[in-house]
């Protein structure tokens, strides 16, 4: 079963429109929430007046004095010890609802309940609250200097990272060529077609509470909100229903996460809130945003000899993910090459911005930028192939397992396990016929003609399954004889339900049909963690696939007594188990189950039934790989540029489902072709968001995205036991640096494009630079 591509199990309802999303849940008493939030980007609050607002009918108004909870900060990503980069980390506290200040635009001060949403939308807006603005930090670059800062006796500079592999020094005083370039990879949003929200309903008699929330990390919220209400953990159930998209930024504890349990916990009656779009592009938190200062040394004929980089990351006003972002950047900085010496630091600064979470690749994109554009820049100041200057320092076949030399956050050192770069760079070219494009662009450069044609490759690694620190399942055989799979993951589109009941079907030997996948419901399994960082597949697959052997193991012991041979003397059947010297004796999983919980077979196993719960916990991360290549045209005249061909070649190792990765890695590509479109959020000097609607936030169309040729390779991992990798991030990063490579080429090299913002005005823009 694994491996191949059956009927996706979602299919069904979703597309019948019977999907139940947050908004669908309306229990009977319901209280709207609408969000008071600061029009300023740094502030003192003065004063508050509600009773406006109570006067036109809310229900109640809530600020910090008087929320369940409102002084408890909200959490924090906990950063392991044994991150082996981050030397000082000093991340303020971020309180559900603004206090004394705000400190970034949107931030919440007050909840207004209302009988209907129209209702306490109105009514918030009658909410009189008095400001004293305060001269916002946007910058940076700054906001480093620690002239003022964002919060009171605090230095800006909330956590700083350094790391070193090699004699740096040595690699650039022997280096016959070097090049020093800064690079910028901008602020961006999510955007998921469905936006945040969230119904809590508290039980004051049962002193229980149920939350409805589209969330990647529901435990996280669970703990966040029993430590709020002090209600105990076991008391607080959250479901994730279907959910619209999450993309990293979901997986944050958010103050309206905490504050409509709190408020429900409160009042004694369900509470909802559903974002607006607008709310969400000003709220929710960004990601990427980051400077990074590059040096690389090289011999003359292209060999790589060090790599030293400064990276300083606009965090917004909280740290709200530790240093997750910028350690990720440094360690996937050195993709698939060989360099012997590296070293790099990074500043995490605070901003009066809305915080930065984990978006989609999380610091990954950011150096595939900086190494893949870095090469391109070498290999034109040596008047080399840039493809060639690849293959001459990437990692070989033989080399592997290869240790690059740095450590992942989890305290272990970096082992890529498996895989052969130079094939798949080597294929996916072959993939794109470069030399017919050469053949064409050579045409057209010697026409004339203001169509240009230039070609881009870029390499990407990327980490996978990170543990934090496990993952589990449950698997059960019911009366019925069908399987159930409850895992403590949720989804947001990603196939949950289709894959692990693959997983099941291939080491129970039951038909697909036969499994059903539950998942996102904290009372399922009494640990999870979340979905994010490509671990999903890695981390609950093989759970899923150790508790289905275990379930297997027991069934023998039961199927064997029944048969009258031992455990080793049975074949799986579809419907059960059979004797393997005659098939005639057999017995179904549904006749088992009942013996199982029953009778005394499985005395000594100290626990009747046919089911199992298992947890895994990965060594450390997988590293998946792969090439993106691009040809893209250029007109010189309006500098507008279209693909023309593009290919992909990925190893993700085995694959359970290869249409879903598929799936996963072209809607990676569409989140990576986002950022080349002009995809970017940007906010004035006073700290006013310019870019609050999707008329002003430019998001791919489905007409942007060009026909992708994938090549599947298959280096199964010899990390974990199903040999797979991620699949979910690493393709969203070489997008950019593909293309902006090709433009470049297009070009002569005659721009240097150093942020992959790749409209047609900046490229003009950078055109007449190069000619003045």
């Amino acid at each position: 079963m694994i491996g191949q591509s059956p009927l996706r199990k979602e299919n069904g309802r979703l597309l019948r429109g019977c999907g139940k999303f947050v908004d669908d849940h309306a229990p009977q008493g319901l209280l709207f929430a609408a969000v008071v939030r600061s029009p300023h980007a740094s502030a003192r609050i003065l004063s508050i007046n509600t009773e406006p607002a109570i006067n036109a009918g809310a229900h109640s108004v809530w600020t910090h004095e008087n929320t369940p909870g409102s002084l408890v900060p909200l959490p924090l990503f906990k950063e392991p010890a044994t991150n082996p980069y981050c030397d000082s980390m000093d991340a303020p506290p971020q309180f559900p609802l603004a206090v004394d200040c705000v400190r970034y635009l949107g931030e919440p001060v007050a909840v207004v309940l209302g009988d209907s949403p129209a209702l306490a939308e109105d009514a918030a807006e009658r909410l009189e609250i008095e400001y004293e603005p305060i001269d916002a930090i946007i910058d940076p670059q700054e906001s480093i200097k620690d002239v003022a800062s964002v919060h009171e006796n605090r230095s800006n500079i909330a956590a700083h990272m350094f790391a070193c592999i090699g004699d740096i020094d040595a690699a650039f005083d022997n280096a016959e060529v070097v090049i020093e370039e800064r690079f910028v990879y901008p602020r961006m949003t999510s955007v998921p077609i469905e936006t945040r929200g969230i119904c809590a309903e508290y039980d004051s008699a049962s002193r229980t509470m149920v939350i409805h929330v589209g969330h990647q990390l529901p435990y996280a919220l669970r703990e966040a909100v029993a430590r709020t209400t002090g209600l105990r953990q076991t008391d607080v159930a959250v479901l994730c229903p279907d959910t619209g998209g999450g993309f990293g930024p979901k997986s944050s504890v958010y103050a309206e996460d905490v504050l409509i349990p709190a408020i429900s916990y409160a009042t004694a009656r369900p509470v909802k809130w559903i974002q607006t779009r607008s709310e969400f592009m000003l709220t929710s938190q960004s990601g990427r945003d980051q400077i990074l200062d590059v040096r690389l040394a090289a011999r003359c004929d292209g060999t790589l000899l060090g790599l030293d980089v400064k990276i300083l990351k606009d965090t917004g006003a909280y740290l709200c993910w530790a240093v997750i972002e910028p350690t990720n950047t440094i360690n996937h900085i050195p993709s698939q090459y060989r360099i012997p010496a590296y070293r790099a630091e990074a500043n995490s600064v605070l901003t009066n911005k809305t915080p930065s979470a984990p978006y989609r690749g999380t610091g990954r994109p950011e150096a595939a930028w900086v190494i893949e554009r870095s090469l391109d820049l070498l290999a034109n100041e040596l008047k080399m192939d840039p493809f060639e200057l690849r293959r001459l320092n990437l990692i070989a076949a033989d080399q592997m397992p290869y240790k690059p030399g740095n450590v992942y956050r989890d305290g272990v050192p970096i082992v890529y396990d498996t895989g052969d770069y130079p094939q798949v760079f080597n294929k996916t070219l072959e993939l794109l016929d470069v030399p017919r494009w050469r053949a064409e662009q050579a045409r057209l450069r010697d026409e004339g003609s203001t169509r240009r044609i230039g070609i881009g490759v870029a390499n990407y690694v990327e980490a996978s399954g990170p543990g934090w620190p496990c993952e589990g399942a449950t698997v059960r055989i019911c009366e019925d004889g069908m399987a159930e799979v409850l895992i403590g993951v949720s989804q947001s589109g990603q196939g949950h339900e289709t894959a692990f009941a693959q997983v099941a079907a291939e080491y129970l030997g039951m038909p697909y049909e036969n499994i059903r996948v539950m998942g996102g419901d904290s009372r399922l399994l009494p640990h999870g963690f979340g979905t994010a960082g490509s671990r999903v597949t890695v981390n609950t697959g093989n759970a899923v696939a150790m508790a289905a052997q275990e379930v297997v193991r027991r069934a023998k012991l039961v199927a064997a007594a029944q048969l009258d041979c031992s455990p080793d003397d049975l074949a799986g059947t579809p419907a059960g188990f059979a004797r393997k010297d005659d098939s005639s004796k057999s017995v179904t999983w549904a006749q088992l189950v009942p013996v199982a919980i029953y009778s005394r077979i499985l005395r000594d196993e100290q626990q009747p039934g046919l089911h199992s719960t298992k947890y895994y916990y990965p060594p450390t991360v997988t590293w998946a790989t792969g090439t993106h290549a691009a040809v893209v045209e250029v007109d010189t005249e309006t500098y507008s540029w279209e693909i023309l061909d593009y290919a992909i070649g990925h190893d993700c190792g085995r694959q359970i489902n290869p249409k879903m990765v598929d799936g996963q890695v072209v809607g990676a590509f569409a989140q990576g072709l986002g950022a080349a479109l002009g995809e970017r959020v940007i906010y004035s000097p006073e700290g006013q968001m310019l870019t609050g609607t999707l008329m002003d936030y430019v998001m791919p169309k489905a007409r942007s995205i060009p026909p992708l040729k994938l090549l599947h390779f298959e280096f199964p991992s010899t990390m974990n036991p199903l040999g797979v990798r991620g699949v979910g991030e690493g393709n969203v990063g070489p997008v950019a640096p593909a293309i902006a490579n090709a433009i470049a080429d297009a070009l002569d090299n005659a721009i240097v494009i150093r942020q992959p913002t790749l409209t047609s005005a900046k490229l003009y823009e950078l055109s007449t630079q190069a000619v003045l």
